[in-house]
């Protein structure tokens, strides 16, 4: 069977988002073996001068870590271990301030790693992570279908290049306008939802 990892910020009450990550879970039920990451609750270590510099350490020298340089670095690299262990990735948060929450940018950073999950070449970036597909799942308060708002959505360029360059291909299911169209809001979850039915057959039928 194949694995799908979770990946989830949805802190707020009666979250829109979390609703969207329900609906994955129960339309995928029996199909695939799935694994929760919830950034909320378990939130990565931000790169600070410690753990930054004993990543880089790692990753680019032969020289072996102590137990205390591991342990500072155990808590990323469960989560990149989990990244590397899935077939499918589903990444799920709102959209904070024209962009990803602070948590989901801890999680990029934790798995966005040199000779792990990629490596530069003279060409440029190479992804290492190969074989695997992800969705992005983000709910917005502002429309960005709208001409003069999609230019302030940083959130989806920036996560359809970190999974590029990690070598996985993504596609994003938005639901936009939630505060804006208050009136509308289960219209637009419920074609939201239609559209993670396409993905979950998709992915495993």
């Amino acid at each position: 069977m194949t694995k799908t990892l979770i990946v989830s910020y949805t802190p707020r009450i009666n979250s829109n988002t979390q609703k969207l990550v329900q609906d994955f879970m129960t339309k995928s039920q029996g199909k695939t073996e799935v694994s929760y990451l919830n950034l909320v609750t378990h939130t990565p270590d931000l790169l600070l001068k410690d753990n930054l510099n004993i990543m880089l350490k790692r990753n680019f020298t032969d020289i072996a870590l102590s137990e205390e340089e591991k342990r500072l670095l155990a808590k990323n690299d469960e989560m990149l271990s989990q990244l590397k262990a899935s077939d499918f990735i589903v990444l799920a948060y709102p959209m904070n301030n024209f962009t990803v929450p602070a948590p989901v940018k801890a999680w990029i950073d934790a798995v966005l790693q040199p000779n792990q999950t990629f490596k530069l070449t003279e060409k440029g970036y190479e992804g290492l992570c190969h074989g695997k597909k992800a969705a992005v799942l983000m709910t917005t308060g502002g429309d960005y279908d709208l001409e003069i708002a999609k230019p302030m959505n940083h959130a989806t360029g920036l996560i359809t290049t970190v999974f590029g360059i990690i070598g996985i291909p993504s596609q994003h299911i938005s639901a936009y306008g939630l505060n804006v169209y208050p009136n509308r809001i289960n219209e637009i979850l419920e074609v939201t939802k239609e559209k993670i039915t396409d993905l979950v057959k998709l992915w495993y039928n």
